[in-house]
């Protein structure tokens, strides 16, 4: 008997699966462990035997824990990274910041569902159930959305930096949120990288880079920067450095961690 789905439309009703799918999971419901392994990872959909991804998410709801699960569950990511936007522009040689954060917000956005669904029925997940590939493409919307705004709000303020440097370098102050004293409690360190993952996503990339103490320019060619990296200016990187120290000042002072 195929697991009836949960969640409700608007009007009342329930959502439900395409007939085809439905008898697809009836169908492979007798088919033993290794020989599924198998037909999950056929590729692509016009290979005979292929199995929808639908009903890859069905088994994997459904499986029992074990290796053969997980294998399931690995040609099931699998498919939705092939949903994804390559990471790169339109050269196919510079690497996107923004369209890598999507690509990682959409699978780990799929990944959390999956682990939430296996701690108790998680609803949210009965739509890729429905029509997979377009509950990826409504979640790939969502955080373009996101991001690109991130984005954009970036190249605002980058596009006016003079005026914008002075501000920002004056609200960090000499404030160094990797003082080693600081660093040495254990408190202090926690809360640090809590702070840091709020950044927006530039600032918490050149946050992070500055503290591997990559530097921010090189003269050297062979050096990697973070200008160079982010492909940003000097002075945009030095801008939103000081932009983010000045926030991370301010998140852990309301936390109580900095004096």
């Amino acid at each position: 008997m195929v697991r009836t789905l949960r969640k409700a439309r608007l009007h009342g009703s329930l959502y439900y699966r395409r007939e085809v799918v439905e008898a697809e999971i009836r169908e492979i419901a007798n088919i033993g462990d290794a020989e599924l392994e198998r037909r999950a990872a056929l590729w692509p959909s016009t290979v005979p035997e292929f199995i929808s991804p639908e009903a890859l998410v069905y088994l994997v709801r459904n499986l029992p824990s074990g290796v053969h699960r997980d294998n399931i569950t690995g040609q099931l990511l699998k498919r939705v990274r092939r949903r994804l936007p390559p990471a790169s522009n339109a050269g196919g040689k510079t690497e996107s910041l923004t369209k890598m954060n999507i690509r990682d917000d959409v699978f780990h956005r799929f990944v959390d569902l999956l682990l939430s669904d296996r701690a108790e029925y998680d609803d949210r997940l009965d739509y890729y159930e429905v029509n997979f590939y377009h509950a990826i493409a409504m979640a790939r919307l969502d955080a373009s959305t996101r991001h690109w705004t991130h984005e954009n709000r970036s190249e605002v303020l980058g596009s006016d930096e003079e005026e914008v440097s002075e501000r920002v370098e004056a609200a960090a102050g000499n404030y160094d949120p990797f003082d080693a004293d600081e660093l040495d409690k254990k408190d202090y360190r926690l809360m640090l990288d809590d702070a840091i993952d709020s950044l927006p996503e530039l600032q918490r990339r050149i946050v992070e880079m500055w503290r591997q103490e990559i530097p921010i320019e090189s003269k050297n060619p062979l050096v990697d920067s973070i200008s160079k990296v982010l492909g940003k200016t000097e002075k945009t990187i030095r801008t939103h450095r000081d932009k983010a120290f000045a926030s991370l000042r301010m998140y852990l002072e309301r936390k109580g961690k900095f004096r």
